[in-house]
């Protein structure tokens, strides 16, 4: 087998798909989380220092991962991936709750 038939088997086994293209996209997706929790983080202490609650942001960061769990669950069909979106999804609605209260005027 030459090599020219080994890469043409591959990229038909890949579906003319980039390998590297989706590591690169999983790299992203990782630092983007990284960085959007270590974001969530330091407006919390910003927050605490003024001694104003701020729930908005990781409402937001909660709500990401609660799709992002439900979309592994109905791609994988694993039951773990939907307990940990379900989870993620009470917080979700838990912060949500407290952000509707703080625009009322409630909290």
């Amino acid at each position: 087998m030459t090599k020219e038939e080994i890469l043409e088997q591959s990229r038909k086994e890949n579906n003319d798909k980039d390998i590297f293209d989706f590591e690169v996209q999983k790299i992203a997706a990782r630092t983007a989380f990284y960085s959007s929790f270590g974001l969530c983080a330091l407006v919390s202490i910003l927050s605490c220092i003024t001694k104003r609650l701020s729930a908005q942001c990781w409402m937001i960061f909660f709500g990401m991962l609660t799709v992002t769990f439900f979309v592994k669950y109905f791609k994988l069909k694993k039951l773990h991936e939907l307990f940990v979106a379900l989870g993620y999804l009470a917080i979700f609605c838990l912060l949500t709750l407290v952000f509707i209260m703080q625009l009322t005027g409630r909290l």
